[in-house]
């Protein structure tokens, strides 16, 4: 049973993303064409081979470092608003996991609720609002869920994409509020929030991973 995860670990991670995201360039940018200008596959894409191109080259042990890393490397990779987002959230979670060269799965829990904190302060948005955060804030609180239940860590990631998937495509009834997708107003329902699609396709790196140890 898989207890921890290691720095070599979460960079295996960083690349199952950046190949999840590699792959879904082109349904990213159609979801984004509905609301927005149509790139956010691009930018996605372009960020997160900027992560995995940075992450081939270190060998830090440090995950919290590494999560720093990442932030600063997917913001200098994604111009974009989605870009800071992540950039931001991957930052706060680096800061408060410096020190650490293991995660169990309390301190990946606290990872996950440090970054939805640092999107909600960035974007200055809240979990209804129709953005990343309703993906990613659903799969925080499966993890801290897990924590108190004492689950295992294949669990508690498994059952935190199921919640990052199922609060994306609750965005499809949700009205957007922000950004240039805030201008549809109610014309906007209807439409899957791509921003939680990106999340939600961020969990599916770990869930992916995850299950490839599992079934070594």
């Amino acid at each position: 049973m898989i207890n921890t995860l290691t720095a070599n670990e979460i960079n295996d991670i960083f690349t199952r993303i950046s190949e999840i995201m590699d792959q879904n360039r082109d349904y990213l940018c159609q979801l984004d064409g509905a609301l927005g200008d149509g790139d956010l596959g691009l930018t996605m894409s372009k960020g997160f081979k900027g992560i995995k191109k940075h992450l081939d080259t270190t060998n830090e042990k440090d995950i919290g470092v590494l999560l720093m890393q990442s932030g600063l490397e997917m913001a200098n990779n994604a111009a974009s608003t989605m870009g800071t987002l992540i950039a931001t959230a991957l930052m706060r979670a680096g800061k408060i996991s410096q020190g650490k060269t293991e995660f169990n799965l309390e301190s990946l829990a606290s990872a996950f609720n440090a970054m939805v904190d640092g999107i909600k302060d960035r974007g200055k948005a809240q979990i209804g609002d129709k953005t990343i955060l309703d993906s990613i804030g659903p799969a925080a609180v499966a993890m801290q869920e897990a924590v108190n239940n004492g689950d295992s860590l294949k669990d508690a990631i498994i059952n935190a994409s199921k919640a990052a998937s199922k609060g994306m495509t609750d965005t499809i009834y949700m009205q957007s509020k922000h950004g240039r997708a805030g201008r549809y107003l109610e014309k906007s329902i209807g439409h899957q929030d791509p921003g939680a699609t990106v999340g939600a396709l961020f969990l599916r790196g770990f869930e992916e991973y995850i299950n490839s140890r599992v079934n070594k």
